[in-house]
């Protein structure tokens, strides 16, 4: 039986794993320069003007992306349409109240059983079954 040929995403790994091993030419040049950017971002992290700079650049964007959204959300409003903050806000609203009718719903169930137990014993009788799960009477309506 022929070797099969390995596949082309084996093949690229392997190549690239030879061009970056530590005894070829290339992969020596890529430690060499992996080594100096480590410096120099070392050298870059700890210095107080690079992260005075960066912060403030960082500062600035977030209150120019505030602004953007400030101002998209008043042209919304001009025409009388929902922001995406507006939408977000409220279909957290619905999925709670969702999650309010759900939990009513149980609460229900509990109290109408509850309620035909204490009429079965009322009238000298046996307390109703419960019905077996899936028939049509434990269907929730959805």
């Amino acid at each position: 039986m022929a070797k099969k040929e390995p596949k082309l995403l084996t093949r690229v790994v392997k190549g690239l794993g030879h061009w970056l091993g530590p005894e070829t030419p290339t992969g020596k040049a890529f430690v060499a320069a992996e080594k100096g950017m480590t410096k120099a971002f070392d050298r870059l992290g700890g210095s107080e003007r690079y992260l005075n700079l960066v912060g403030g650049a960082l500062s600035r964007a977030l209150r120019a992306r505030a602004a953007y959204v400030e101002a998209q959300e008043n042209w919304l409003h001009l025409f009388r349409l929902p922001t995406t903050t507006e939408m977000d806000d409220l279909r957290e609203e619905v999925r709670d109240v969702r999650n309010q009718i759900e939990a009513l719903s149980y609460q229900l169930e509990n109290v109408i059983e509850a309620l035909e137990k204490s009429r079965a014993l009322a009238q000298g009788g046996e307390a109703p079954r419960p019905p077996a799960p899936g028939s049509a009477a434990t269907d929730r309506p959805s």
